[in-house]
C-alpha cells in the first residue's frame, strides 16, 4: 500500500533518481520484508510513537495553561 501512495510512492518525485528511492524502501529497510523491516517497526512503535505522543500532549498542556484553562469567557 505504501508503494501506491501519491507523491511518496514509487511514482513520486524522489523515485526518479533510483527505483529503490521511495518510502517503501525506507520503511522496509530493503527490497523485501525481513529482519530490518521488523526492527524498524519495533523502533517506531516503542520509541518514536510514544515520544511523538508525549510532545503533542506537552504542547496541548502548554496551550491550556497559556490560554488560561477551560474557564475562559464565553
Amino acid at each position: 500500500m505504501i508503494r501506491a501512495m501519491p507523491f511518496i510512492g514509487h511514482e513520486g518525485p524522489f523515485a526518479l533518481l533510483n527505483k529503490y528511492n521511495d518510502i517503501r524502501f525506507m520503511v522496509l529497510g530493503g527490497t523485501e520484508i525481513g529482519a530490518s523491516a521488523l526492527l524498524r517497526f519495533y523502533v517506531l512503535h516503542i520509541m518514536v510513537l510514544p515520544f511523538s505522543a508525549a510532545v503533542l500532549i506537552g504542547v496541548h498542556f502548554w496551550r491550556i495553561r497559556k490560554d488560561g484553562g477551560i474557564s475562559g469567557p464565553l
